[in-house]
């Protein structure tokens, strides 16, 4: 299982983009372009605390978020590297599958634009904290336990996600969460390269 933002596109100037254009509607700090370095190195409430978005308002910001953001899909790129791990791993004959909060509809768009298709499902978790449900709901319909699933994702909420699912996580560095950040919440595995993915799943980890 895939993340999608910041796991498999770099979508971070995208949702500043998104972000800016609902902070005077809903009262809270725009993001400069410059600061994201430093947004990276904290976690999701000192995020929030540094714009000013008490989290609480997230939820009922997510779906104009989501519109926006969709407006402008034709701009996002996948990471240098990630197409070349996705073949492999189909070629393999695994299952792969996308669990995200972004909407199925903004994700099915950029793999149609991109010519992408290696994918068996696209879930959205319908919110920004359930996906841990989403996993389960995957699980579920095709009858797996948790040692025949691992997630791929770039942010602490992913790894509390499967730690609560008892899934294995590769939290990857190239997202919005920086390494230093990511290896507090000690994931199973952190890695700095897409390929690094590979080698992992030819370990039989």
């Amino acid at each position: 299982m895939f993340d999608f933002d910041g796991t498999i596109v770099d979508s971070r100037y995208l949702a500043i983009e998104a972000i800016n254009k609902l902070a005077k509607k809903y009262n809270f700090q725009s993001i400069k372009e410059e600061e994201l370095e430093d947004l990276r190195t904290l976690s999701l409430i000192g995020r929030c605390k540094k714009i000013n978005l008490p989290i609480f308002k997230i939820p009922f910001i997510l779906f104009e978020l989501n519109q926006l953001y969709g407006k402008s899909i034709i701009s996002l790129r996948i990471y240098e590297g990630l197409k070349t791990v996705l073949g492999e791993l189909k070629k393999a004959g695994l299952k792969i599958s996308i669990v995200s909060s972004n909407s199925i509809e903004n994700i099915n768009e950029f793999l149609k634009n991109s010519e992408i298709n290696v994918f068996d499902n696209v879930y959205s978790s319908g919110s920004f904290f359930n996906k841990d449900r989403a996993i389960a709901h995957l699980m579920r319909k095709y009858n797996l336990n948790s040692r025949e699933v691992i997630y791929i994702g770039d942010e602490i909420r992913d790894i509390i996600a499967c730690k609560k699912s008892s899934v294995r996580i590769i939290a990857v560095s190239w997202g919005y969460d920086s390494k230093e950040l990511l290896e507090k919440a000690n994931p199973d595995y952190l890695v700095d390269s897409p390929a690094q993915i590979i080698e992992l799943i030819k370990a039989k980890i």
